[in-house]
């Protein structure tokens, strides 16, 4: 009988071409409305490294001689000589210091190539198998290579396309500033969402261009006050670059891999201890209050995907309840209009839940036209979102498998929800009234 309904469907639809369009564009536009609002927050707030996440943690310590906040939060950075003792711990299984700086990039021999201002990630080399980076040529420094502040360098794909054509580098040289730094590894693509382990306002941007050793970055004296939070609670002695390394200025974001409780443990209590000791020393006044913030409870914490956000998608759900209920007076029309037909139908035979099944079929047919609709208005919505805010990364404006399927599904079940009374309805009509008016 289905495949029945469904060429009852169809013929309806093509009986009542302009009533039947309307209804569609009042599902589509209300589908893509949602659709786009909801894409959009469901890529910003995905758990970015769903295999490990539960594991990493940020590291927060309280070495201030003054309350931070409200008291209970504390700066996502630490001071460099603190993040010099968790380097040297090796309770976790990877532990990673970084901060950022902005160089001229320039090909050593190519001097028709027009030096490039770059954004540097400096870290230290555990950084690309705690993060699971994914390489397209070559590797990570080793562990000696970035305690000797060796002058190497991991190229993002997109640098690597513009210095060296996209071609094996691994080796090869370039400019950095004044010095000369050697290739000896190449990203593939990698574009997290969020990008978490880095600073919350730049959490929706594209991952810096290059990679530098922590250590190098020190040996050098490069600091880029804009790339990075410096949160000073007392000030340097001067403005010497040293003065900033044994200051209490938080500069440095630093992140631990903990795969057990254990660990875990064992780890809280060796920053409790260091800060402890700290405090012996004149340090860490305030209190010892040292947290490992786990990362999805960071990312709540900083409200990457901020209450605007969530609101956007409220705003566009109730948006999509007013078009259906337009949709439904429309519904409630249409089945009047085919009064006669129901009492006809019910006449010769056909049950109330024939009757509703066969206008269920029908509303499902509008509902995955208006879904199918509805994703072409919701590209063209992330399209439009994307051209306005070019400054976020651009998955986040692209729908994957799921969200796809979800659109059209969506439309289906809203249009039989909304549905429901006008379907009952038609089914209640009696035979008798009807058969009189034909």
């Amino acid at each position: 009988m289905y495949p029945y309904y469904f060429k009852l469907a169809l013929i309806s639809l093509r009986k009542t071409p302009l009533l039947s369009l309307l209804m569609v564009m009042m599902i589509a536009i209300g589908i893509g409305a949602t659709m786009t609002t909801y894409t959009v927050s469901y890529m910003m707030s995905k758990d970015p490294i769903p295999n490990k996440s539960a594991h990493l943690f940020q590291v927060q310590l309280d070495s201030m001689d003054e309350i931070y906040g409200d008291g209970k939060t504390l700066p996502t950075m630490i001071s460099y000589q603190d993040a010099q003792t968790l380097l040297d711990s090796d309770i976790p299984k990877h532990h990673v210091a970084i901060a950022a700086i902005q160089q001229r990039v320039s090909h050593e021999a190519n001097i028709h190539l027009t030096p490039k201002s770059l954004k540097v990630r400096t870290t230290t080399s555990d950084f690309f198998s705690m993060f699971e980076t994914p390489f397209l040529y070559g590797s990570g420094w080793s562990k000696q290579d970035g305690k000797d502040a060796a002058q190497i360098a991991v190229l993002s794909k997109e640098t690597n396309s513009w210095l060296f054509n996209g071609e094996n580098s691994v080796g090869k040289t370039f400019k950095l500033g004044a010095d000369t730094y050697r290739v000896v590894g190449v990203l593939d693509s990698w574009d997290p969402l969020p990008k978490y382990y880095a600073l919350p306002h730049t959490a929706f941007t594209k991952p810096h261009d290059l990679f530098i050793p922590f250590n190098t970055q020190i040996k050098n004296e490069l600091f880029s006050q804009k790339l990075v939070s410096n949160y000073c609670w007392k000030k340097p002695d001067d403005e010497s670059f040293s003065s900033l390394l044994t200051s209490e200025c938080m500069w440095v974001i630093f992140w631990v891999e903990l795969p057990s409780k254990k660990i875990h443990q064992q780890y809280q209590s060796f920053i409790d201890n260091h800060a402890l000791v700290q405090q012996s020393l004149g340090r860490f006044q305030n209190r010892i209050y040292n947290k490992l913030v786990p990362l999805k409870q960071y990312l709540i914490d900083e409200e990457v995907v901020s209450d605007d956000s969530k609101m956007a998608v409220w705003l566009a759900a109730l948006f999509l309840v007013v078009c259906l209920l337009n949709c439904m007076s429309l519904m409630i029309a249409k089945f009047h209009a085919k009064a006669g037909e129901v009492g006809l139908r019910r006449a010769i035979g056909a049950s109330q839940q024939d009757i509703i099944k066969q206008f269920s079929i029908e509303l499902s047919v509008v509902g995955a036209i208006g879904g199918l609709l509805g994703l072409l208005f919701a590209k063209i919505g992330l399209i439009s979102a994307a051209n306005t805010y070019s400054y976020l990364h651009s998955d986040l404006m692209q729908m994957n498998a799921p969200l796809i399927i979800g659109t059209v599904v969506l439309a289906v079940i809203s249009s039989l929800a909304f549905g429901l009374y006008p379907i009952i309805r038609a089914s209640q009509m009696q035979p008798s009234s009807q058969l009189k008016s034909l």
